[in-house]
């Protein structure tokens, strides 16, 4: 058995993974996707199909960004592999580079029900995919109507990054952690970074593995670059599967 469950990050949706699950369910992963429901999509809230814990059996959680820390809990508690694209578990560095990011995120906070809105989401869209390009198609799906329900949980899921100052709740220190890391992250601070791995080192009783991605941005957008993550999970960790 092999099934995932992907969730993704702020003011995204579901339909981000659509090259992640056709590449996976080319191989008999069984895919599900978790949904926010920012915009006139339903919230959807999966559960693993699967509970056996056959030593070969493979429940992973898949998390853009802030995805790890909205993602259910149990579901990733019950993860045996857990993928962190862009990830963290603080996302305000500590140190001087804070204050430009707190001023930025409190800007995008202050936008979200005015005039501004379609405009501050359409910035974030092309900052998080930078340096590589937004297909209009893609940039029109992410600036569909925020509904009313969603622009709550927008905001309240923006106030959570915020605040993030840990793991995300239920991460359970006997997954096998991939950390999946963009060299062109223009949304996540080197030291955002530094911090979850250094987090991680702590929790897990395996230390987690880290790919560094050369030619991506926070979105990951390159079919070689899923593919280096599937490898992970079907090659490179089936020594920690035995």
């Amino acid at each position: 058995m092999k099934e995932i469950i992907a969730m993704h990050g702020w003011a995204g949706d579901s339909h981000q993974w659509a090259n992640w699950e056709k590449i996976f369910k080319s191989c008999d992963w069984e895919w599900q996707a978790s949904e926010r429901g920012y915009k006139e999509i339903s919230p959807h809230t999966p559960k693993w199909n699967h509970n056996s814990n056959q030593v070969k059996d493979k429940r992973v959680a898949i998390c853009h960004s802030h995805g790890s820390h909205m993602i259910d809990k149990e579901v990733l508690h019950s993860a045996t592999h857990v993928i962190l694209i862009n990830s963290f578990s603080r996302f305000i560095p500590s140190d001087k580079e804070n204050r430009p990011i707190k001023l930025a995120l409190n800007r995008m906070m202050n936008a979200i029900n005015t005039s501004n809105e379609e405009a501050m989401l359409r910035k974030f869209h092309i900052k998080a995919y930078k340096p590589n390009y937004i297909a209009i198609k893609l940039s029109e799906s992410y600036l569909l109507p925020i509904s009313d329900s969603g622009r709550l949980r927008l905001k309240n899921d923006l106030k959570l990054l915020m605040n993030s100052d840990s793991l995300p709740i239920g991460l359970n220190n006997s997954s096998k952690v991939l950390i999946v890391n963009s060299e062109q992250d223009y949304i996540l601070a080197n030291q955002t970074k530094e911090k979850l791995a250094e987090d991680l080192i702590k929790h897990l009783e395996v230390i987690p593995k880290i790919i560094n991605l050369q030619d991506e941005g926070h979105y990951i957008t390159k079919i070689k670059n899923i593919k280096k993550v599937k490898h992970w999970l079907e090659f490179d960790h089936a020594k920690n599967m035995v």
